[in-house]
């Protein structure tokens, strides 16, 4: 079920993302046709826009979402960030498309409980909307309504959460605190984008576009959001598809007119339409009908090993691991998993788990702050075998590519 889910959340961010390329009657190029008067005083020429298309060409729809959609491959997994990005393409269809502003408020309701993108959408909604004031020089109701309606169901959605508001502060404790703000620096996804990374290459394009988009539209204001947009992209992996997403309809503005192909039409349309139909009934069956996940890599004898002599999912025995160990201990004992570490760690937590993956200088006091009884860790890693050398502790067994390892306390039960 949660493929299907997956699946079915990555088909309607694909639907969205076409949908953002659509003209709109503000999409006016640059290029501008000449107007001449029938006055008998001769030819009083003036000049206007030239009134955008109907419909893109068909690289101005197909290919700003083609390259948004591979910037998020490595985000298109069963996390809940995946329906943060849907909830952003949500976001810009409603402000692109002048839809009711009030639809934002169950969508950022939604969005505040399901992931912490939310704020990067409300700073996104607030850059379009400000630029989107200063191109036209006007400020109305809506402009207003749309960050009201952004800001208002945020609120509620914190009140509505567990801990009321916790989630509205976790920003400020995360970006406020310099062990908040070292662990985040932690995950390889919020590190700064590399040159060469094809992600890089693909939202590069993407940026070329839009500000190509905005300066053929003459949305100088937009212009200058597309460098913000770039420059956060740059900051981190993980804020490319952000700004991506936001950019598409200005991408596609930029692209438009290249290539004399339409998007297809009538019995053409309809046949891609069943095509693009069947494949999405053929993946949603394979995803129900085959097996949901692989636990080849995972360190399964071992902890066999260990649920026989009660060393595990045991709140009085510290398991110390990998953190996707972590996860696999809560999969498969849930709330009695006590596990040391997994993707979603406290900040200490997860500086002490870096130093000791990463065998850092201090790898020894991060281990002691642990209180580990018993350690669980690849057997190809230097950190068991230093680990081994600790007076007290003793190599139990190895479990396929996995170490062992217990305190000489629990020597009888690691037996």
């Amino acid at each position: 079920m949660i493929r299907f889910v997956t699946g079915v959340l990555a088909g309607i961010l694909g639907a969205l993302l076409v949908r953002l390329t659509a003209p709109h009657g503000s999409d006016r190029p640059r290029e501008s046709v000449e107007l001449a008067s029938d006055g008998e005083g001769g030819a009083a020429a003036s000049t206007v826009p030239a009134a955008s298309p109907k419909q893109r060409t068909l690289l101005a729809v197909v290919g700003p979402p083609a390259l948004t959609l591979f910037t998020l491959f490595p985000f298109l997994n069963s996390r809940p960030q995946l329906a943060g990005f849907v909830l952003l393409a949500l976001t810009v269809v409603i402000w692109r498309e002048r839809l009711s502003p009030w639809l934002l408020v169950p969508i950022f309701v939604t969005w505040i409980n399901v992931h912490g993108t939310w704020l990067y959408g409300v700073m996104v909604l607030g850059l379009l909307v400000a630029a989107e004031v200063i191109d036209t020089r006007k400020i109305g109701a809506r402009a207003f309504a749309l960050l009201a309606a952004a800001v208002g169901g945020t609120v509620v959605g914190a009140a509505l959460y567990p801990k009321p508001f916790e989630l509205l502060m976790l920003p400020t404790r995360q970006f406020g605190n310099a062990v908040e703000r070292e662990a985040i620096r932690s995950y390889r996804e919020w590190a700064p984008l590399q040159a060469g990374e094809p992600i890089g290459w693909a939202f590069a394009v993407v940026v070329i576009a839009a500000l190509w988009g905005c300066f053929r539209t003459r949305r100088w204001a937009m212009g200058a959001v597309t460098l913000l947009l770039a420059l956060l992209g740059v900051t981190s992996s993980r804020m490319v598809p952000i700004a991506a997403v936001a950019l598409v309809p200005f991408a596609a503005m930029g692209v438009d007119g290249l290539g004399s192909l339409r998007p297809p039409q009538s019995r053409a349309a309809t046949v891609v339409t069943a095509l693009g139909v069947s494949i999405a009934v053929i993946a949603a069956a394979l995803t129900v009908t085959t097996k949901g996940f692989d636990l080849s890599t995972y360190p399964v004898a071992a902890v066999n090993w260990l649920e026989e002599r009660n060393l595990v999912a045991n709140p009085e025995v510290h398991v110390v691991s990998h953190d996707y160990v972590g996860n696999y201990l809560e999969l498969r004992y849930g709330t009695r998993a006590h596990a040391y570490v997994d993707d979603r760690p406290d900040a200490q937590t997860l500086l002490d788990y870096r130093s000791m993956r990463r065998f850092e200088p201090d790898w020894k006091a991060a281990f002691d702050r642990s209180d580990a009884d018993v350690v669980v860790w690849e057997s190809n890693k230097s950190f068991p075998a230093a680990v081994a050398q600790i007076p007290g502790w003793t190599v139990a067994t190895r479990k396929g590519k996995f170490t062992i390892l217990c305190r000489d306390e629990l020597a009888a039960r690691c037996a």
